[in-house]
């Protein structure tokens, strides 16, 4: 019941990679992480891609903003 519908969030070791299929930008919650600081991945971050580029994710309260139809990858900051 917690899940949107069009989103695919899931955590791979100090990766964490957002799959968001829907036509709006989506906010997802991961309670688990807040306080766990996460960038977005430097690939994408140096990209060309604008879009992804403004993904981004929120330390304190472990949310991750993600563009319509738009797979960000964020890795744990430090790794």
């Amino acid at each position: 019941t917690d899940e949107t519908p069009g989103v695919i969030t899931m955590e791979l070791g100090d990766l964490v990679i957002v799959l968001n299929a829907t036509p709006h930008r989506q906010d997802q919650r991961v309670t688990a992480l807040t306080g766990t600081p996460y960038h977005l991945h430097p690939v994408q971050a140096t990209g060309t891609d604008e879009t992804v580029k403004s993904a981004s994710y929120t330390t304190g309260s472990g949310t991750f903003s993600v563009p319509a139809r738009t797979v960000a990858v964020f890795s744990r900051a430090g790794n």
